[in-house]
């Protein structure tokens, strides 16, 4: 297809996820790709494709679907040369097409039999509804899944696999109104399902033992995309993404799964069309709380992985799209900020108070505080503000929580760094200290002073804690907070200065 002009790139924000016992979210591995195309209007087709093994000898049933690194998108018929494959880049399929390839070891039967191979009865299936057929061959071996080794039971050979569709491209995807999208399915009409039937994959009679069978999950989570237009009077849509295609390779025990969903937009998509966003949650979670899941993971969207969808051009040429310069890289995670809420922190408490701790001081360069901890500036932001918004919602914690922790945390790290110049400070220092802080530039103070900030916070914890537990001293401290006011003419009543100290102030 032609690319319209001007052209640019689409950009594609992929919230991580947080498996089960981890702390850190990371992206799923995934392909994301999109495809303009017209039937009576402008469409953009959003195409996410997933790779997952399954372990034919794992003792949990169903067998769980664990993410693996995903394959290339295919565009186009394959060559004379090449072996069927499933064309990606097609505008939707109205089915969901269930393919299968691989080998199925056929193994000899007894000498003296009438024949020399057994064939192998074996069944294939989404949900309730399974397609039965007998692998055959002349002699014993990997005999691969496709005619003529493949056959009906009651006659005929039947194709598992990919089978060739319509070429949109030809005509630059423009179809006329009620144009027939079902020669874009993949399978054979016996291995299409509606999407509601697709509630497992079952596979049985291709392994090793003959009377085996699989059931394989589906995956736990699903994508979802929200989408944000260039015009600022387009509202963001929330686009479903169904299910289209599940391919199955016996020989790597992988499942390769196609989800595809449409927006309508402009003859100029690409100018259209700002940034998708890609979401992941369990399928009832989008049922239920569609955007509630939307929240979990656009608080996440910082940490996520920002790059430029697949175009089918790109798939033709056997390229990958353009990495993001790191202007585009920065201005894409600067985008997600604007999230009300924060992620979750992933740094423990005790980790997260002690880098914070050592910025306050001051003392080193930023970049050099956060590379001795393995961390840059951009992680470290969206820990920080992760941070800062647990510590605001403390109450709801029981016991204060991790929040707690984290705030006696940053104190031991704080106390840890404390400095020589700091206990030379008398009380009578501080309060003249404190007293000139209020008058004028407080890092000019503390500056003169020889003490930075955080110093100045020991300090300051360490005088009210003298005070909370000796009254004599607090009676001196507040004298001297007396006397300090009326050398610059503010009030000499003791007993006033007295309870402010006692109350916290300086």
């Amino acid at each position: 297809m032609q690319r319209p002009r001007p052209f640019r790139r689409i950009l594609v924000a992929e919230s991580p996820v947080r498996r089960p016992g981890e702390r850190r979210a990371k992206p799923l591995p995934c392909r994301v790709g999109v495809l303009p195309w017209v039937v009576d209007r402008n469409w953009l087709t959003i195409l996410v494709g997933a790779t997952f093994r399954f372990d034919p000898s794992a003792a949990l049933r169903p067998v769980p679907l664990e993410p693996a690194p995903p394959r290339p998108f295919f565009a186009g018929p394959p060559a004379p040369t090449e072996a069927p494959r499933v064309d990606d880049f097609v505008p939707m399929r109205l089915l969901v097409d269930l393919t299968l390839t691989g080998h199925v070891e056929v193994l000899p039967m007894p000498s003296g039999t009438f024949t020399k191979v057994a064939p192998r009865n074996a069944a294939i299936g989404l949900g309730e509804r399974r397609v039965g057929f007998t692998v055959r061959a002349d002699e014993p071996g990997r005999i691969p899944l496709c005619p003529p080794f493949t056959q009906r039971m009651q006659g005929g050979t039947i194709d598992l696999g990919p089978q060739p569709c319509h070429d949109g491209s030809t005509h630059h995807f423009h179809h006329p109104e009620k144009f027939d999208l079902s020669v874009y399915q993949a399978a054979i009409p016996e291995l299409r399902y509606e999407v509601d039937d697709v509630t497992s994959i079952r596979l049985a009679g291709i392994f090793p033992d003959p009377e085996a069978a699989l059931d394989l999950e589906l995956p736990r989570l699903v994508p979802r995309a929200l989408v944000n237009y260039s015009q600022a009077r387009v509202q963001r849509g929330d686009v479903r993404l169904f299910v289209d295609g599940i391919t199955i390779d016996l020989d790597g025990s992988t499942v390769d799964v196609t989800w595809r969903g449409l927006v309508e937009t402009t003859a100029n998509p690409h100018v259209d069309v700002d940034r998708i966003a890609i979401g992941w949650a369990p399928p009832a979670r989008w049922h239920e709380d569609p955007w509630g899941a939307w929240d979990d993971n656009l608080r996440e969207l910082p940490r996520g992985r920002f790059r430029f969808a697949v175009e089918r051009d790109d798939v033709v040429r056997g390229e990958e799209p353009p990495k993001l310069s790191e202007e585009e890289l920065l201005m894409a995670r600067y985008e997600t900020w604007g999230h009300p809420n924060a992620a979750e922190p992933e740094m423990l408490p005790h980790e997260a108070a002690t880098i914070a701790a050592e910025l306050a001081e001051q003392r080193w360069p930023r970049e050099e505080v956060l590379r001795r901890h393995g961390i840059d500036d951009d992680a470290w932001g969206i820990e920080e503000r992760a941070w800062a918004q647990r510590l605001a919602s403390v109450r709801e914690e029981p016991d204060g929580g991790p929040s707690a922790e984290y705030a006696l945390a940053y104190q031991r790290a704080s106390d840890a760094l404390a400095t020589p110049r700091e206990a030379e400070i008398t009380a009578a220092e501080y309060v003249a200290i404190a007293a000139k802080m209020k008058r004028g530039d407080p890092t000019k103070v503390l500056a003169e002073a020889r003490i930075g900030i955080a110093g100045f916070g020991r300090i300051d914890r360490r005088f009210r804690a003298k005070a909370k537990a000796d009254k004599a001293f607090a009676a001196e401290l507040a004298r001297l907070r007396a006397d300090e006011e009326a050398r610059h003419g503010g009030p000499r009543d003791p007993s006033k200065v007295e309870e402010k100290s006692l109350e916290g102030g300086t």
